[in-house]
């Protein structure tokens, strides 16, 4: 699951051929389709937006996959098109509010044990879509995604000091959201 994890054929550098294309895409979708889909959704906030938004990373991926260069990873490389068409997406709307309508599944045994991480899992998950997107996104990719701050840096395009910013200002606001939710209730 590591983040330098190479382009399934190392030597594959944009050769031309559909086939080769069309499998290489296949792995890539497999590989990472679920990790764009929840990165997608972690901005949108709408599992259909995220779904049209996941389909076109793959589209993009695609049609660009002659131009990969293998200067990062394939892995950075396409979260760094999702994160982008995610950010062209936000801007381009008006500031209508999204709600959360679908979250990914938590799947635990015993029924009761079930219920209970289903609630705090939904609790942490809308106080994580209370923040920012700056901040969501470094917790998503360092917390979700497991990737360390260099590599966030990487997909984000900011300093790698940026990013340790942003993940404790995120953690910050996060407790005290967290907090505030608990004194609620």
């Amino acid at each position: 699951m590591g983040v330098s994890e190479p382009v399934p054929d190392p030597g594959f550098t944009g050769s031309p051929g559909l086939a080769n294309y069309q499998q290489q895409l296949e792995y890539l979708m497999r590989r990472f389709g679920d990790r764009v889909l929840y990165l997608a959704y972690s901005y949108l906030h709408d599992r259909y937006l995220a779904e049209d938004v996941a389909q076109e990373v793959f589209i993009r991926v695609y049609t660009n996959l002659d131009k990969f260069q293998g200067r990062s990873s394939i892995y950075t490389w396409i979260y760094h098109i999702t994160v982008n068409l995610c950010r062209d997406y936000l801007r381009a709307q008006s500031r209508r509010r999204l709600e959360p309508g679908w979250l990914p599944e938590v799947a635990v045994p015993d029924v009761a044990d079930m219920a209970l991480v289903n609630l705090e899992y939904r609790e942490l998950w809308q106080a994580i879509l209370q923040l920012p997107v700056a901040y969501r996104e470094v917790i998503w990719l360092h917390y979700y995604d497991q990737l360390n701050l260099k590599d966030i840096a990487a997909i984000l395009g900011i300093s790698l000091a940026t990013v340790k910013i942003r993940l404790y200002r995120a953690r910050r606001q996060l407790q005290l959201v967290l907090k505030a939710g608990g004194q609620d209730g």
